[in-house]
């Protein structure tokens, strides 16, 4: 288990969503699980079950516990595990502590649901989740929550907050957390490999990937550019390679998740389906998936 400080000079590179295999009765397929988690431990910086690509919203809470265990006895320290959290308050604080039992070296907090609230009161949530454990905490900003200036200047002067997770991708309120709190949290590109480049232009050092699922070689291609500052190569990488797959993830509403599982399973891994109330992916979609992995190499 590495200490926050440890966990935030680790945010750099790959940060590799992992997803939760599911059998055909929706299940969880925990070899498939640990083989993934092995997997990824090979081809990212970071490995973080229980992000958005490993259905946590669909989990029992027992389920969530058990996925973050197989996965850190699978990765075995290798590579920091940045284990996801959220919801009620009295949930995100038991995840949290389960998953410092489990051995993982941090969480990544997902904003409160539903409820519209104040900054005072979102102190107070994260606050208090981050006191529940001595693991480091990345933030997570999305495009429907987004942190105030001065909420997240009060919230990168807790000590065990590290990290933000910025999958909004507003380029202009980015420059401005970066200005503000830039300094004493690592912030990372979370909207994927697609503005990788932008946020890598800016100081940026990691970026999130879903297609490291089934396509390592992109990211990986994408990662050491950028590590040289070639950003209009990494640029034209992302153009060919990965926008065709995140198109296809934009298509339909739930494929964000289906395409990621639909190419790991064209491509020979088990991820199963998705569960309800995800469906499956429509026959013509999966069809057009299959031609970009043919055309990219990858099958």
């Amino acid at each position: 288990m590495r200490s926050p400080d440890e966990l935030k000079q680790a945010l750099r590179g790959i940060v590799g969503f992992g997803v939760t295999p599911f059998h055909d009765d929706f299940t969880m397929n925990v070899s498939a699980l640990r083989a993934n988690a092995a997997f990824l431990a090979g081809h990212c910086d970071v490995v973080v079950p229980l992000g958005n690509n490993g259905e946590i919203y669909s989990l029992a809470p027992e389920e969530r516990k058990a996925v973050v265990r197989a996965v850190v006895e699978e990765i075995r320290g290798r590579k920091p595990v940045l284990a996801g959290i959220g919801f009620a308050l009295p949930v995100a604080r038991e995840l949290a502590r389960a998953s410092e039992e489990c051995g993982a070296d941090g969480v990544l907090l997902l904003p409160p649901q539903f409820v519209p609230a104040r900054d005072e009161g979102l102190f107070e949530y994260y606050r208090s989740v981050a006191s529940a454990t001595r693991l480091g905490v990345v933030l997570f900003q999305t495009p429907g929550f987004n942190f105030s200036i001065p909420l997240l200047e009060r919230l990168a002067e807790i000590p065990n907050i590290v990290g933000l997770k910025d999958e909004h991708g507003d380029m202009k309120q980015f420059v401005r957390q970066w200005k503000a709190v830039g300094d004493r949290i690592e912030l990372l590109c979370g909207v994927g490999e697609i503005l990788a480049p932008s946020y890598f232009a800016l100081g940026v050092k990691g970026f999130t990937s879903g297609i490291v699922n089934f396509m390592p070689q992109t990211p990986r291609r994408i990662w050491h550019l950028l590590q040289q500052g070639r950003l209009a190569e990494a640029s034209k990488v992302v153009e060919m390679e990965a926008m065709p797959v995140f198109d296809l993830r934009k298509k339909r509403p739930g494929y964000i998740n289906v395409v990621i599982k639909e190419g790991m399973n064209l491509c020979g891994m088990k991820a199963g389906p998705t569960r309800p109330p995800l469906g499956p992916m429509l026959e013509a979609d999966r069809a057009e998936l299959q031609a970009i992995l043919e055309r990219i190499g990858v099958v």
